[in-house]
């Protein structure tokens, strides 16, 4: 429903390398050619990525507004039924849900070992970048930097919206 952040027809050369691309800046309107190295690239178009869940419509389907308060009134209503049907039923169960594994929590579950654990001395390391000798490159180093920002922001938002008062305790129906 949207557009790439860089169309195909701007891309103008790729030898595996190094990319050549064109661009035409906003406040100036003039054609800006830009060379970059793949990885440098591919770090510019990940910026563009939206992160898992993120609502990225809103005028389509439930997101839309006439839509969005039509069927919240039918949630509650239905939700009010049940409660009063049901005064001592518990919807905790039903409204579980699992956080997906790190990739630390994965790797330990594989290989049984802590990938960022020192073998030597046992305290917990931190991640900084990774170093590939083919390439000659830190490839990690941008999208930790990323990654923090990310994180840190999505952790915010948690925090704002878990202080919100809910209006039912046991199931938390949220169409905002």
């Amino acid at each position: 429903m949207g557009h790439p952040p860089l169309s195909m027809s701007h891309l103008t050369h790729y030898n595996g390398r190094q990319v050549r691309f064109w661009y035409q800046e906003t406040a100036t309107g003039l054609r800006r050619d830009v060379a970059l190295s793949a990885l440098d690239f591919i770090s510019l178009i990940i910026k563009h990525i939206p992160p898992k869940g993120m609502q990225l419509m809103r005028h389509a389907g439930l997101y839309a507004r006439n839509t969005k308060t039509k069927w919240a009134q039918k949630v509650r209503s239905a939700l009010d039924a049940l409660l009063s049907q049901f005064p001592l039923f518990d919807l905790t169960p039903f409204a579980k849900s699992f956080d997906p594994l790190t990739w630390r929590q994965r790797f330990k579950a594989s290989f049984g070992l802590d990938p960022l654990q020192c073998p030597n001395c046992q305290t917990i390391m931190e991640l900084v970048e990774i170093w590939e000798p083919q390439r000659r490159y830190v490839w990690m180093k941008r999208w930790l930097e990323t990654h923090r920002r990310r994180k840190a922001a999505g952790q915010a938002l948690a925090r704002l919206v878990a202080s919100r008062p809910k209006k039912y305790r046991q199931l938390a129906l949220d169409f905002l």
